[in-house]
């Protein structure tokens, strides 16, 4: 425990176990001894998603089964955050005790409450023996992980392991690895090697089959050092796919300053958040928190409600945000209150998305409209060049996956096309006849992006071909399908000339077949 030191900016305290008793009773807190809460998880990513996802319905899933044992002491279920690559956000959270607070920020009212599941935190460069003592402790049985799909350097054709990727080639002359699958093989092969259970490996990145993507990455980073321990992560190893949803935004200044107003104490690590949130998991053995008991579903097959979210949430997303980005927008909610761009947003969903999923019992147009409801949720500032980058990690499990499907079933998906269109004038940096993007993109092949793009950027057809023409993010097939490459021109075109308004209005059903 901390003693309290004012903050040198707000002139408040810090918010920590030794203040935790100074917040207002109005305040939701947790119900448990957080001091005696012993880890039970380590979290690689331990970002504002799962500070605000994961961590927050852990402590709920505790405070369950607290309420029903006979002893006053919290389950094992405590968190160890860990980051490997950097060092910010653990810093605050280290000054805090691992406690931190959530704003849940809706239309109307915003609703605060402390999280204490965050019990230690390891900034692997730093300290990779305590990460790895962690990792190999049998106390750990759940092993998850938020680190965006780029992260798990896949090759961006096969989506399996890239092996030739620099930082894997990297880990692969370390005994320290620094990547995440890295340093999850590592720990398998700790644990191996001690004839210990392997812990449960929980994917909870927006990636098309997390758990299935993530087991092969680790097979294929296993059998590159030694073939035996691929096969016993084959054959040992509990790698659930899961579905995660809510809609947290950065962290900004409003944010602490509501923080420090509600509490009379600073944190300098609050996240908001949406109302809304849904955690689907592939039903795993061995012991865990009860997720159950705080709203997640245990399902024998996440696939409906995964493709129904990617194609549908994180799809109609990168529509939003490169649209939105072009035309002068910062947030999901100014974007898709903006007529024509909402509307676009709409029909992608229904006519375009909807006919790939797979047959389920989901209310898809409803789930549509809901998407549309909370995008416009004026109380969360969720930035277009956030959900945007990294676009072209994103562009094939969102976008690329259903324009296939469509393809191949002969419906046409103008709007799918104009967004991609767009991500690529986006990529360039500029909007259109040389004007700078206001609000430019970060992605791992920016300077890539940039440097090609830029060359053509004032010839829509030159730059559709150049685009299409980087095996880093399109298969070739892409760019000789005329109805891709005639569609994309056409939509660039309408950018370039027009400007955003004018390519939606450009953008008619029937073409494109």
């Amino acid at each position: 425990m901390r003693l309290p030191t004012r903050d040198p900016h707000t002139g408040l305290p810090p918010l920590s176990l030794a203040t935790l008793p100074d917040v207002p009773a109005s305040i939701t807190q947790p119900t448990f001894s957080v001091g005696d809460l012993r880890p039970g998880i380590v979290h690689i990513g331990c970002g504002a998603f799962h500070r605000a996802h994961q961590a927050l319905l852990t402590q709920r899933a505790i405070e369950v089964e607290l309420a029903e044992a006979a002893t006053p002491v919290p389950p094992s279920w405590g968190i160890v955050g860990v980051s490997l690559r950097t060092p910010g956000t653990l810093r605050a959270l280290q000054q805090q005790d691992g406690l931190y607070t959530v704003l849940e920020r809706g239309p109307d009212r915003t609703a605060l409450e402390l999280v204490g599941t965050v019990r230690d935190l390891v900034y692997a460069p730093d300290a990779p023996a305590q990460l790895f003592a962690y990792l190999r402790d049998p106390a750990i049985r759940i092993v998850s992980l938020t680190v965006t799909a780029s992260g798990y350097s896949l090759d961006a054709q096969s989506q399996r392991l890239d092996a030739q990727h620099p930082d894997i080639q990297d880990d692969l002359r370390r005994s320290c690895p620094r990547t995440a699958i890295g340093v999850l093989v590592r720990c398998l092969a700790l644990r191996r090697a001690r004839g210990l259970a392997p812990p449960v490996i929980l994917s909870c990145d927006n990636l098309p089959g997390n758990g299935h993507a993530l087991r092969q990455a680790c097979v294929d980073f296993a059998s590159l050092q030694d073939d035996s321990l691929g096969e016993w992560i084959a054959r040992h190893v509990q790698f659930p796919c899961t579905m995660v949803d809510r809609i947290v935004p950065v962290t900004t200044d409003i944010d602490r300053h509501d923080v420090a107003v509600a509490t009379g104490l600073c944190d300098a690590a609050p996240v908001s958040a949406e109302p809304f949130r849904q955690w689907v998991i592939e039903t795993f053995d061995g012991p865990r928190p009860r997720w159950e008991a705080t709203g997640a579903e245990f399902v024998p097959d996440v696939a409906p409600w995964e493709a129904s979210k990617l194609r549908l949430l994180n799809g109609g997303h990168l529509v939003v945000a490169y649209l939105g980005l072009l035309a002068g927008h910062e947030t999901v909610a100014a974007a898709v209150n903006d007529p024509p761009i909402g509307a676009l947003a709409l029909r992608f969903m229904l006519d375009e998305q909807m006919p790939t999923l797979p047959p389920s019992d989901h209310d898809i147009r409803a789930y549509a409209g809901q998407l549309i409801v909370r995008w416009r949720n004026p109380g969360i500032a969720h930035r277009l060049d956030g959900v945007g980058r990294d676009g072209s990690t994103k562009l094939a499990g969102r976008l690329l996956a259903s324009l296939g499907d469509n393809l191949r079933d002969g419906r046409p998906a103008p709007c799918t096309l104009l967004a991609i269109a767009a991500w690529m004038r986006c990529a360039t940096g500029l909007v259109d006849r040389g004007r700078p993007l206001p609000l430019p993109l970060q992605d791992r092949q920016s300077a890539l992006l940039r440097r090609v793009g830029g060359a053509a950027a004032t010839d829509p057809g030159r730059l559709v071909d150049a685009f299409l023409g980087l095996p880093e993010v399109f298969d070739p097939a892409w760019g000789a399908i005329p109805q891709v490459r005639q569609g994309l021109i056409r939509a660039m075109t309408a950018l370039h000339r027009g400007g955003v308004y004018a390519a939606i209005a450009d953008c008619h059903p029937g073409e494109c077949s």
